[in-house]
């Protein structure tokens, strides 16, 4: 949208403009994932009609390590693993020491 802009005389260029927007989508993406409890409620409904539903089937529960309580909303989501992809049989808790 920001080159259409720029073609049609709407928008002024600015250097590295790409990248900066990027990056800004970026970490509000992960601000979707890691701290979903911070984002206002119209936003999330907006990502998960975007996505179609798929940021809401993130295992958030491997990320609460970091401190970010990503699964504080999440509590009864327990993701399908396939046993052949994954190091831990997802019916074991985790135990970090």
């Amino acid at each position: 949208i920001y080159f259409k802009g720029i073609e049609a005389g709407k928008v002024p260029y600015f250097p590295h403009a790409d990248s900066i927007i990027y990056a800004i989508s970026t970490s509000i993406c992960f601000q979707a994932v890691m701290e979903v409890q911070n984002l206002r409620p119209s936003y999330w409904k907006f990502l998960l009609r975007l996505t179609k539903g798929r940021f809401a089937l993130m295992n958030r529960k491997v990320l609460d390590v970091f401190g970010t309580e990503a699964s504080k909303n999440f509590k009864g989501f327990i993701p399908k693993l396939d046993p052949r992809y994954t190091v831990v049989p997802p019916e074991l808790p985790l135990e970090l020491s």
